[in-house]
C-alpha cells in the first residue's frame, strides 16, 4: 500500500504545528508497518525558509518522500502518478475542496482526513459521497462533521511516536505551546502576571508574524517570568524542562496532540473546556471554561504545579500517554485496512461505471468520430489497414535511426543509442504475454526489445504518401524537403527490415493513417507512442485514435523540458529562422499525457524519468515516460 498525504499547508520543518507533526509520525509508523507513505505539501511563503520558492522540490530527509510545491493542487495528479500512489489522503488545509477535486481527477481512491472543524477552511461544502472515505482525528471531530453535513467519519487518532517526546527528567517550567490568540495567549499573560513565582516557557509553533512576536516579547520582558523560544525539533528536551502543560485554547481543539506528548512525561495538563480537550485530558489534569476567572485558573495551575498535590493527575497522565502510544500499531492497521477496502471499492465502482457505459454504447449504433478534414469533399479514410510484407534490403540501403549491435558483433551506429536503456525508456513495463501496437517504430529497436520480452508486436507506419506532418514555414521549400525526407524514411524502414531479418523477428508491420485507425486495427493490450507525438500536428487526435484501439495500457515517451513546469502543457517548438525543426512540432509536460489519457479512460498513470544517449551530438536527452492504465480492463 502506497499512501500519499496531501495538504496545501507546508510541512516540517517549515511549520511545526499539530498537523505537520501528526503527519510525520504517521508516515514513520506506516513505514514501520511495511507500507509506504509520502507527502505533497505547500511551501512556506517566507523566502528565507528552506525550500521556499516557485519550483517544486523534493527530499527524503524526514525518512520518507516530501514534495514541496507552490501549487500542490495543480501538481497532485503529477505527484500521484510519479509516485504510483494507491490512495490519496487529503488533509485539512486552506481550500480543502480544491485539493479534493484535484484528487478525484486522478481517478485514485480519495480519503479526507479532517483535523479540525472549521467550515471556513473548506472552500466549499462536503457531502456523504461514496467516492470519499472520511476520517477524523477524534470522536469530537467526527461528531461535529456528522452534525454539520451528515458525514460518517472513521476515527483515526493522531499517531505520537513516543521515543521522540519521552524525556528522562522533569523540570520546573509551565509550558505553553503556540503563542497564537486562538491558543489562549492572552490567558497565558494573565496567569504569568497572577503567578509571578512560577517560571513560564513559551514555544513557538505556527509561523509567527514579526509584529506579533515583537508585541508578545515586549510583554514577556515586562513580566520577567516568561521565557520565549523559537520552534524546536527536539521537544523531548523541552518536556524534560517542564512540569505542567498550559493549554487555555479559545478555539475548539479537534484533538490537541501536545496533551499526549506532555502526558507521556507525566506532566499534568491545565486546559480549557473546548473541543476534544476534556476527553483527552481526562484524569491527567484539569479543564476549565476559557472565560473562567483568572483566579480560578491560577489556583488550579498552582495545585498542578506542586508534585505532591498533583500526584494523582501525574500518574493518570503517564498512564494515558503510554496507552495512546501503545495503540499505534492498531491505529495504523485500522487506517491501512480502511484505505485498502476503499481502494477496492473505488476500483469496483469504476469498473461498474465502465460496464454501464459499454452497454450504453452497444445499444447505440456505432459511429466513427468525425474529425475535420482539409475540405468538405475529402474522401473517407481507408476501411482496413495494409499488411507490409517483410523484405531483405541490402545493408548499404539502410539508414539506422537506432544504434544496433548485430548478432555477429558488428556495430550499426545510429542517431540514438537505446542499448541497455530500452526497459527504462518504456517505463520498465512488463510486456510478457501482451499484444502491442507500436506507432512509428523507426529502426525497430524497441519493437525487437518488446518481442524479446514476450510481447506479440505489431508496428504501424503511415503511408509513404503522407509521412509525418510538416511545419508550414512561410517561404520554405517544402517539396524539396519532402523529397529528401522520403529517401531518409526509406533508408530507416530498410534498417527496420534488415534488423528484423538479422534477428529472426516475427514482428508484423501494417500501414494506416494513425489519426483515423481503421476498425480492423486491434484491439491491442498495449499501445506505444515513443517520441512520435512531437512530430504530429494534432497529437491529441492521434492519441485518441490509438487509445480507441487499446484495451488496457498506453505508453507515451517524449523529451522532457523541466522548465515547462507541472501544468498539462504542449509548447510549440518551431520558430522562424529555425527551419531544421520542420518535422518537430511540440514539447510536452508529463502532466499533459496524464491528463489527456485520463480523459480517454486511462485514469491510472505512472510517470518515470530517464536519459537517452544521443551519440550523434555527444550528449544525453532528458526523457519522460507516462504509462496510462484503463482500470478494470
Amino acid at each position: 500500500m502506497r499512501v500519499l498525504f496531501v495538504s496545501s499547508d507546508p510541512h516540517l520543518p517549515q511549520i511545526t504545528g499539530g498537523l505537520q507533526t501528526t503527519t510525520h509520525d504517521l508516515c514513520l509508523a506506516i513505514r514501520d508497518m511495511g507500507a509506504e507513505a509520502a507527502v505533497l505539501c505547500g511551501q512556506a511563503l517566507d523566502p528565507k525558509d528552506a525550500g521556499a520558492g516557485s519550483a517544486t522540490t523534493s527530499d527524503e530527509r524526514l525518512g520518507y518522500l516530501v514534495m514541496r510545491s507552490p501549487r500542490p493542487a495543480q501538481d497532485l495528479a503529477m505527484a500521484a502518478a510519479a509516485w504510483a500512489a494507491d490512495a490519496i489522503v487529503v488533509q485539512s488545509g486552506s481550500g480543502l475542496a480544491t485539493m479534493v477535486l484535484a484528487s478525484l481527477d486522478t481517478g485514485r481512491a480519495t480519503a479526507l482526513y479532517l483535523h479540525n472543524v472549521e467550515i471556513s477552511q473548506l472552500g466549499g461544502n462536503l457531502a456523504p459521497d461514496p467516492s470519499f472515505l472520511f476520517l477524523a482525528n477524534s470522536s469530537f471531530t467526527a461528531q461535529r462533521w456528522q452534525a454539520l453535513y451528515g458525514i460518517h467519519c472513521e476515527v483515526i487518532a493522531p499517531i505520537v511516536q513516543g521515543q521522540s517526546y519521552l524525556a528522562d527528567s522533569t523540570g520546573d517550567k509551565v509550558l505553553f505551546v503556540n503563542p497564537h490568540p486562538m491558543k489562549g495567549v492572552e490567558r497565558l499573560f494573565e496567569l504569568a502576571a497572577a503567578c509571578p513565582e512560577l517560571p513560564f516557557l513559551v514555544m513557538e509553533s505556527w509561523n509567527v508574524a514579526p509584529q506579533w512576536r515583537t508585541h508578545c516579547l515586549q510583554r514577556a520582558n515586562r513580566l520577567g517570568n516568561v521565557e520565549w523560544r523559537s520552534p524546536s525539533t527536539n521537544m523531548r528536551k523541552v518536556y524534560g524542562q517542564s512540569r505542567v502543560l498550559l493549554m487555555p485554547s479559545v478555539w475548539e481543539e479537534s484533538f490537541g496532540r501536545t496533551v499526549v506528548e506532555a502526558q507521556l512525561n507525566g506532566l499534568p495538563v491545565l486546559a480549557s473546556r473546548r473541543g476534544a480537550l476534556p476527553e483527552l485530558v481526562g484524569a491527567g489534569g484539569v479543564t476549565l471554561a476559557p472565560d473562567a476567572p483568572v483566579d480560578e485558573w491560577a489556583a488550579a495551575l498552582r495545585r498542578l504545579y506542586d508534585p505532591l498535590t498533583s500526584e494523582a493527575e501525574r500518574l493518570a497522565a503517564r498512564r494515558q500517554g503510554a496507552a495512546h502510544v501503545a495503540g499505534t500499531q492498531a491505529t495504523v492497521a485500522k487506517l491501512l485496512g480502511l484505505l485498502s477496502v476503499h481502494v477496492g471499492a473505488t476500483q469496483d465502482r469504476r469498473e461498474s461505471e465502465q460496464q454501464a457505459e459499454q452497454e450504453r454504447r452497444e445499444r447505440t449504433p456505432a459511429r466513427r468520430n468525425q474529425r475535420p478534414g482539409p475540405s468538405a469533399t475529402a474522401t473517407p479514410g481507408p476501411t482496413s489497414a495494409r499488411e507490409i510484407a517483410p523484405r531483405q534490403p541490402r545493408l548499404e540501403d539502410c539508414t539506422f535511426y537506432h544504434w544496433y549491435t548485430l548478432p555477429d558483433g558488428r556495430e550499426m551506429p545510429g542517431i540514438y543509442d537505446m542499448r541497455g536503456q530500452a526497459s527504462k525508456y518504456l517505463g520498465d513495463f512488463d510486456f510478457d504475454g501482451r499484444t502491442v501496437l507500436e506507432v512509428g517504430p523507426a529502426s525497430g529497436f524497441l519493437s525487437l526489445h518488446m518481442e524479446a520480452a514476450g510481447a506479440e508486436v505489431t508496428c504501424l507506419e503511415p503511408p509513404m504518401s503522407h509521412l509525418w506532418d510538416i511545419v508550414p514555414f512561410d517561404g520554405f521549400d517544402t517539396a524539396a524537403w519532402r523529397r529528401q525526407h522520403v529517401r531518409n524514411i526509406e533508408g530507416v524502414r530498410n534498417s527496420f527490415w534488415y534488423a528484423h531479418h538479422t534477428f529472426g523477428s516475427r514482428v508484423r508491420m501494417i500501414e494506416a493513417d494513425p489519426y483515423d485507425l481503421p476498425e480492423d486495427v486491434g484491439p491491442y493490450d498495449v499501445s506505444v507512442l515513443a517520441a512520435v507525438l512531437l512530430h504530429t500536428r494534432r497529437p491529441f487526435d492521434m492519441l485518441q485514435s490509438v487509445a480507441e484501439r487499446t484495451r488496457k495500457t498506453v505508453i507515451v515517451t517524449e523529451v522532457h523540458d523541466p522548465t515547462l513546469g507541472h501544468l498539462p502543457l504542449q509548447q510549440l517548438r518551431p520558430r522562424k529562422g529555425a527551419e531544421e525543426q520542420v518535422d518537430t512540432w511540440w514539447t510536452f509536460t508529463p502532466q499533459y499525457f496524464v491528463s489527456a489519457l485520463a480523459l480517454l479512460g486511462f485514469t491510472q498513470a505512472q510517470v518515470s524519468y530517464h536519459r537517452l544517449s544521443y551519440p550523434s551530438e555527444k550528449r544525453e536527452l532528458p526523457m519522460f515516460t507516462v504509462i496510462g492504465e484503463r482500470p478494470g480492463a
